[in-house]
């Protein structure tokens, strides 16, 4: 097989990998694929065939797989799940439109999610990530200061709660909605990774609902102000897909956002994530 090889898709995030099996991956090009992962913090890993099995395997060597609500995964392999838009639906909306990191929702998000590319379009069906690593630094000393310690209430229930229409849209992916109001989450603004240690602004606009002790009204402004400053063009990048490709990002310092810029095709991809740690805020000593 040809030596493993790393190219860069944008000057922000994000590269391209070559060159591997990641069914059969020795450790000394794990570690690489690791590295470059912690690098670019979204690595797409072209010419791979996967099936549900394989996928799985490799998210359990990579820590394991993590708790996946509301999706309905394959049934032989429950925690694999399939995100299937076929090309006679009627809403062009696709699953995952919308800037935002999986599953902030949730104690212990995801720290990776892996999405593997069986079936896309001739064109179109890209995703956009944004490097909220960057998104951070571009902020000014007092605003850091302003952010430090502040907590964010993160919830489920504009995608999963009682009145949710998401479900109008993808016809071909079974979906379960809490009846009730969603749990709530807290996590900090500024997280630091447990791996790099670097500091990330960890909101979104899915999934962050206020500042902890403040109204929706009262967080609305600068809420809105660091979600559009997340997804500032520099600091993002775009990822093409075709058959074979395998992505992974990091949850923990990125966003994300499917395009739906292919209705009439059909785009099928196979979904796991990786358990994910309790986010410590900035300058929190690392277990």
């Amino acid at each position: 097989m040809a030596k493993l090889s790393i190219n860069p898709i944008s000057g922000s995030l994000g590269a391209e990998v070559t060159g591997i099996d990641v069914s059969d991956i020795s450790d000394t090009d794990f570690e690489l694929l690791e590295q470059a992962f912690h690098e670019y913090l979204v690595i797409a890993i072209r010419g791979q065939s996967l099936c549900p099995a394989s996928l799985y395997a490799l998210t359990e060597r990579l820590g394991g797989v993590g708790e996946t609500p509301y999706l309905t995964g394959l049934s032989d392999w429950p925690d694999v799940v399939p995100i299937i838009k076929e090309a006679n639906e009627k809403s062009g909306r696709s699953f995952g439109a919308g800037w935002h990191t999986d599953f902030t929702f949730q104690a212990r998000p995801p720290s990776r999610t892996l999405l593997y590319a069986v079936d896309t379009p001739p064109v179109g069906g890209d995703t956009l990530y944004s490097n909220l690593y960057k998104a951070y630094e571009t902020l000014s000393p007092g605003m850091k200061r302003k952010l430090s310690g502040l907590n964010c209430v993160h919830s489920a229930i504009r995608s999963y709660g009682p009145d949710s229409t998401l479900g109008d849209h993808l016809e071909n992916m079974e979906i379960h909605y809490d009846k009730q109001q969603p749990v709530e989450q807290i996590h900090p603004v500024v997280r630091q990774h447990p791996v790099t240690g670097q500091n990330a602004l960890w909101i979104n606009p899915t999934y962050s609902i206020r500042f902890e002790a403040m109204t929706e009204a009262e967080s609305k402004p600068l809420l809105d102000y660091l979600n559009q400053l997340a997804v500032n063009p520099s600091l993002t990048s775009r990822l093409s897909w075709q058959p074979g490709t395998l992505a992974m990002w990091d949850n923990r310092c990125t966003q994300h956002c499917a395009t739906s810029d292919y209705k009439g095709h059909r785009r099928e991809m196979l979904r796991t994530t990786v358990a994910g740690e309790i986010p410590v805020a900035a300058g929190t000593t690392q277990p």
